[in-house]
C-alpha cells in the first residue's frame, strides 16, 4: 500500500509557506512551487550521475510546480555524507526524497527516519538491503540481468574457454554487487572458463582502482584472457592499466564492462574494450522524479520500474539508439 502524507503536512507546512513568501519578495524560482523534491545520487562527478540529473531536470521542466534540489556527495565513497544529506532533507521539510543509496545497509536507517517523519522516499539506481522498507518505488536497471548479459558476452568472445578476472567495485553497493553476481553466474555455465580472481574491489576512486587493476595484471597478466568490470570508473581504470602494461595487453585481453563515459567510449572505439552493458540514466532520473510527483498527487505507482539494459559492442556502437545511450549528455 502506498504511504500517503497527511494533508496538513503536505499543504500547510509553515516552512514551505515562509519559503514561498520569501521567494515572492525576492523574485526567486520557488514562487508557485507545489512540491520540493530532493534527488540524492551516489555522487556528482561521474558522467552517469550528470545524465541522471539531466533526466530529473527534464521531468522538472515538464511537470511544472516542482522544485528539484539535486545534491549528493562529490565522490561515490562517502556514505556518511549521504546519510547527512538525507537527514538535512528531512529537516528542510522536503516533500519527497529520491535516493540512490551508496550503502544498501547504512542508508536504511535515514530512510526509515524520513518515512517516520512523513517524507516519502523513492529509491533509484541501487536498492536497500531491507526490502521491507515501504519506499514509494524502486527505479533501476535490472542489474543482475545486465551482469548475466555481460558474462555471456565475455564467454562468447572467448569461445567458451579461457581464464577470467572479475574486478568488483565497492563493498555495500547493491547495484554493482548484483552485476558482479550476474556475470559470475553466467560465466560458471561454461566448463571451459576458469575464474582467476573475483574478490578484488577497485573502489570509488579511479586512481586507486588503477592500482588494483595493475596489481591484478602483475599477478595474472601472463594468463588472463578476459576481464569483467561492473562500473564506469573501474572500467576506465582497467583501460589505463592495460594501456600502460609493457606486454601490450590492450586489445589482446577481452574486456566487457558496465556503463559509458568518455574514456570508455574511446576504449570501445579503439578495441581495448569489446563490449559494455549500458543503462539509461536519463530515463532513470526522469522516472524517479515523475513517479515521486505521481505519489505525492495520489496516483498509484508500481513498486518496481525497470529502465532497461542494452549490450553495446564495437560492431553496433554507431547505431542511433546506442549512440544516445553512449552519449547521454549530448543535446537532445
Amino acid at each position: 500500500m502506498l504511504r500517503r502524507r497527511p494533508a496538513s503536512r503536505r499543504f500547510f507546512r509553515p516552512a514551505a509557506i515562509l519559503l514561498l513568501g520569501l521567494a515572492a519578495c525576492s523574485g526567486g524560482s520557488a514562487e508557485g512551487v507545489r512540491w520540493r523534491i530532493a534527488v540524492c545520487p551516489k555522487g556528482t562527478a561521474h558522467e552517469f550521475w550528470k545524465a541522471v540529473e539531466k533526466g530529473a531536470r527534464r521531468a522538472d521542466a515538464e511537470l511544472g510546480q516542482v522544485e528539484i534540489v539535486w545534491k549528493g556527495p562529490a565522490g561515490e565513497g562517502d556514505a556518511d555524507k549521504q546519510i547527512q544529506l538525507v537527514e538535512s532533507f528531512i529537516a528542510d521539510g522536503m516533500d519527497g526524497i529520491c535516493l540512490a543509496p551508496l550503502d544498501a545497509r547504512a542508508l536504511g536507517a535515514p530512510v526509515r527516519q524520513a518515512l517516520e517523519r512523513g517524507v516519502p522516499v523513492l529509491i533509484f539506481d541501487s536498492g536497500l538491503a531491507d526490502e521491507a522498507i515501504p519506499v514509494v518505488s524502486y527505479v533501476a536497471t535490472d542489474n543482475r540481468h545486465g551482469g548475466e548479459i555481460a558474462g555471456h558476452e565475455l564467454a562468447r568472445l572467448l569461445g567458451g574457454e579461457g581464464e577470467v578476472v572479475v574486478l568488483r567495485y565497492l563493498v555495500g553497493s547493491e547495484s554493482t554487487y548484483e552485476r558482479e553476481e550476474g556475470a559470475l553466474a553466467a560465466l560458471r555455465q561454461y566448463p571451459g572458463i576458469t575464474l582467476l580472481s573475483d574478490d578484488r574491489h577497485g573502489g570509488p576512486d579511479e586512481s586507486s582502482a588503477i592500482q588494483v587493476a595493475e596489481n591484478l595484471l602483475a599477478t595474472y597478466g601472463d594468463r588472463v584472457d578476459g576481464f569483467f568490470t561492473s562500473n564506469e570508473s573501474n572500467l576506465s581504470a582497467l583501460i589505463t592499466a592495460l594501456e600502460r602494461d609493457p606486454r601490450g595487453l590492450a586489445g589482446k585481453v577481452q574486456v566487457v564492462g558496465f556503463d559509458s563515459g568518455t574514456r570508455v567510449v574511446e576504449g570501445l572505439r579503439r578495441g581495448v574494450v569489446q563490449a559494455i552493458v549500458l543503462q539509461d540514466p536519463v530515463r532513470m532520473g526522469y522516472e524517479a522524479v515523475k513517479r515521486m510527483v505521481d505519489h505525492l498527487e495520489g496516483r498509484e505507482v508500481p513498486k518496481r520500474i525497470p529502465t532497461g539494459e542494452t549490450l553495446v559492442t564495437t560492431g553496433n556502437m554507431d547505431e542511433p539508439r546506442n549512440r544516445e545511450l553512449l552519449f547521454p549528455l549530448a543535446d537532445g
